[in-house]
């Protein structure tokens, strides 16, 4: 399946328009200084429609001031509205939280994805890393799935449906647009089986990777725009 623009720039801008809604729209229920968020997300808005039309190899586009300068946004717009002080004092919807963490993953970590290469791969559209499961237990409303805490680069909540998922484990997780499961907010969905412990908080080789349904999530965002 081929699009006009990188998958990676197509996810990007996918991630901004869902940053964008919550914004927008105050979606996310803390007191911050909305008139700096909304002047930051207008930025980042205007890089990401120029770097979308340059048309440069990835790699270069990798190595411009615009995108690291959408990292640094993606950087202070975290640290006002995922202030863990905040999050704590006024309990926001759990989903829009979820959705506000992933997008900026998403976008700050544009850069690093565009590295992976310049073939316009779709798994280099989304951050995949190894996590460590550090508990597991059965979902109370839902008899097939499990709720799983998961640590890598950062920690994850994920619902899965792996009968077999074991605590110690280091498994493949692919970042996606969160979704709730009865309640049960989950971060990323697994991707692989086991795999060696030296892969947590990285990303791992492909061959690791169950890629045909990982791909059918991706096109679900990529065909989206």
């Amino acid at each position: 399946m081929k699009y006009r623009f990188d998958p990676r720039i197509i996810v990007a801008e996918d991630a901004y328009n869902r940053l964008e809604r919550i914004i927008v729209y105050r979606r996310l229920n803390v007191p911050v200084n909305w008139r700096i968020v909304n002047e930051l997300l207008h930025e980042l808005g205007s890089l990401i429609h120029r770097v979308k039309y340059m048309f440069l190899p990835p790699s270069t586009l990798a190595r411009l001031d615009d995108v690291k300068r959408i990292g640094e946004i993606s950087v202070k717009l975290a640290h006002i509205l995922l202030n863990r002080g905040l999050l704590n004092k006024y309990n926001p919807d759990k989903l829009v939280v979820a959705e506000t963490r992933y997008s900026l993953r998403i976008l700050y970590g544009l850069k690093y994805r565009l590295l992976l290469g310049d073939e316009a791969d779709p798994l280099y559209a989304i951050d995949i890393e190894g996590v460590e499961i550090v508990n597991v237990y059965k979902h109370p409303r839902a008899d097939k799935l499990f709720i799983t805490k998961a640590l890598g680069i950062l920690p994850y909540n994920i619902v899965t449906n792996i009968k077999n998922i074991r605590r110690g484990e280091v498994r493949a997780a692919a970042i996606l647009p969160p979704m709730e499961f009865m309640g049960e907010v989950s971060e990323a969905m697994y991707c692989s089986d086991p795999i060696p412990p030296e892969y947590k908080g990285k990303r791992p080789p492909r061959k690791y990777i169950h890629i045909d349904e990982l791909l059918s999530k991706i096109y679900n965002i990529l065909d989206r725009r």
